[in-house]
């Protein structure tokens, strides 16, 4: 449960022998590249290598032939293709050409079964006119418009008799006249500007329409009948093309993506062009985990001579900061998405993935106690994370936590009376704690804030430990969240105890002096004191604007001190909330009876789980992550991202 340690790899080599390089690296699945340039200084200096990426040409060609046929272009092992990049090329260009051919023709056929099946459908509406098409288009003196008319329009028609037209209804359903009009061609503009503010939409009869109306249908079918099969011949041949080259396809779209990402690395090498670096004329420099560094190693063997392997402690690289990668265990793997939510720490600091995880699931199953309704969420949790959704571990932890806290108050899917034998054999009485009693009431509020307390004393713990590896006293002693902080706020929560609790005053002279003035001087006087041990200035702005400023955050960390402390109550308030809406749930369940009665405590169950189990989930990451997280971690890590080829 820590970070994992890195190696900084620097490789050199004969120019020649770059690529093969690059490809063992992408191979691997475990180099972070890093820019040579700015890792490496020589006294000759370094060039940055620029080249165009020959692969991204075949990629494209694929792509397009997959996007013009669905084809799904999901990872196919390549190792058995033998074709160098140059025949790559050729062979998607040839198969891009094949491909666009027919799907042309494709096209065109289907832009004519379209145009036949739209000037049938038209037609149909003509059959009752006994002209012959041929006849009517031949006028010279006479134009002649097919179309449709609005029942509403053909009835305004009477009111327009005195323009010279002529009107025939050969068709008619529940919203059309289906109709023809006959005009002289020198009043051609006039009349069918008024037909078209009569919203009259026109059909233009196809040219290769002969014959009177079943003729010309007739004709029409048979065409289309023609058409048809040469689509259904122009899809075999589609089929076979692409069926028997499918997997091919995959195979040099998965080499390509491969050769792809392997040749992008080059932006990251750098070339030495000086005489006293003849014998490594490039350099590639990277991170690698150290327990995978021996295996990285091996891969360069089969090279010999012509690349060196050099390797350095991820730790002593001051160049730049190693990335970071996780390590935990299986059981709190899950919670590193809330980590990695806020920010990776930097690869000196401590993970806080094991402290997050037991905080969550302390906290979530605290204020969502109840052993039915938390196994259904550790059931669900298994589920989904089956499916690979990260949240399913977390549900499933989540779970098990609120069935432990379930049982301690008794609740089984809001069912107080079903665990009473059980705790009356275990406890003696009936309910370990009663949610609902008044008793029982203040201590959940009251052990609210002391868990909040203790999580805040760690959290402060953990900062100072921060701070002495860092070897930062202004962090580690002096500040709010340092050693002057942690005597503090431990001091005022001893002396509220005493107090308030227990009825003994120890705010004394010898007991405020040391514990709460010294501290407070020391958080006050931070900067000053910090810019001393590191020999400055203490005051570089003086004393009076120092003052100041330092006077209001010392107002705002008292209060935040309060404030931070009294936000766990809402630990104890969730359980009383909790309690409550189930007992909402069983009196609405009483008021119906029977059947209804099972249907609302189910659906009542049900609903509580996924509102109340939201509500409470983003309020214990709230508190993770503004009154946990704000007192010792630092997000300012990188990213462990392998260079690598991405197959979905």
């Amino acid at each position: 449960m820590s970070i994992e340690k890195m190696s900084l790899v620097t490789i050199k080599g004969e120019r020649s022998y770059l690529d093969e390089t690059l490809l063992r690296c992408t191979q691997s699945g475990v180099f972070h590249p890093e820019n040579a340039s700015s890792m490496i200084e020589y006294s000759g200096g370094l060039t940055m290598m620029k080249a165009d990426n020959v692969y991204l040409n075949v990629i494209k060609n694929i792509s397009e032939i997959a996007e013009k046929t669905d084809i799904d272009l999901q990872y196919e092992p390549y190792e058995s293709l033998q074709m160098e990049n140059s025949q790559m090329q050729q062979y998607t260009e040839e198969l891009g050409q094949k491909v666009s051919k027919l799907l042309s023709q494709k096209r065109g056929v289907l832009q004519l079964i379209d145009s036949h099946n739209h000037a049938i459908k038209h037609l149909q509406h003509l059959i009752r006119l006994d002209y012959n098409f041929d006849d009517i288009f031949s006028c010279k003196f006479l134009k002649v418009r097919f179309g449709r008319l609005p029942l509403e329009s053909f009835e305004k028609l009477h009111s327009y008799s005195n323009n010279p037209f002529v009107i025939f209804s050969y068709d008619r359903d529940k919203q059309y006249h289906w109709c023809m009009y006959l005009m002289p061609a020198a009043a051609e503009k006039q009349i069918d500007s008024l037909f078209q503010s009569l919203y009259f939409e026109r059909i233009r009869i196809p040219d290769y329409a002969h014959g009177k109306p079943e003729e010309a249908v007739a004709f029409i079918q048979k065409d289309l009948k023609r058409e048809q099969d040469e689509l259904e011949k122009i899809n075999g041949q589609i089929q076979q093309l692409l069926g028997g080259e499918a997997q091919k396809i995959r195979m040099v779209y998965s080499k390509a993506k491969f050769l792809s990402q392997a040749f992008e690395l080059r932006k990251y090498a750098s070339t030495v062009e000086y005489a006293s670096f003849i014998k490594s004329d490039f350099v590639v420099v990277g991170f690698v985990p150290t327990k995978q560094l021996t295996t990285f190693i091996s891969l360069f063997d089969s090279l010999g001579a012509k690349v060196a392997v050099e390797v350095k402690d991820g730790s002593e690289c001051e160049e730049i900061a190693p990335p970071v990668k996780l390590k935990n265990n299986w059981f709190v793997r899950p919670f590193e998405m809330f980590v990695d939510m806020y920010g990776l720490p930097s690869y000196k600091g401590i993970d806080p993935t094991p402290y997050v995880a037991i905080t969550y699931m302390l906290l979530f199953g605290i204020m969502f106690g109840d052993l039915g309704q938390g196994l259904v969420v550790a059931l669900l949790g298994l589920i989904v994370q089956k499916k690979g959704i990260a949240l399913g571990g977390v549900m499933s932890r989540i779970g098990l936590t609120s069935m432990v806290f379930g049982f301690l108050y008794g609740s089984v899917f809001g069912v107080e009376t079903m665990l009473i034998p059980v705790h009356r054999a275990l406890f003696g009485r009936d309910h370990l704690i009663e949610v609902m009693e008044p008793s029982a009431t203040n201590f959940l509020l009251i052990a609210a804030i002391a868990i909040g307390a203790v999580i805040i004393i760690l959290s402060i713990s953990l900062n100072v430990m921060l701070g002495f590896r860092e070897k930062n006293l202004e962090r580690a002693v002096f500040s709010n969240n340092g050693l002057a902080g942690l005597v503090f706020y431990c001091a005022v929560i001893f002396a509220a105890v005493s107090t308030l609790m227990l009825g003994n005053n120890v705010l004394t002279p010898v007991y405020v002096v040391p514990l709460l003035v010294v501290p407070l001087l020391l958080m006050f006087f931070k900067e000053p004191l910090g810019r001393l041990l590191e020999k400055k200035e203490p005051f570089p702005d003086g004393f009076g604007g120092f003052f100041v400023e330092s006077f209001f955050e010392m107002f705002e960390v008292l209060l935040s001190f309060i404030t931070n402390t009294m936000s766990f109550i809402r630990v104890g308030s969730f359980v009383l909330v909790h309690a409550g809406m189930m007992i909402v749930v069983f009196t609405l369940s009483g008021m119906v009876g029977g059947v209804g009665s099972i249907i609302i405590a189910v659906v009542g169950n049900i609903f509580v789980m996924g509102i109340e189990g939201l509500i409470v989930g983003i309020q214990v990451l709230r508190l993770e992550f503004y009154e946990i997280f704000s007192r010792f971690f630092d997000s300012d890590g990188l990213p462990f991202q392998p260079v690598g080829v991405d197959n979905a």
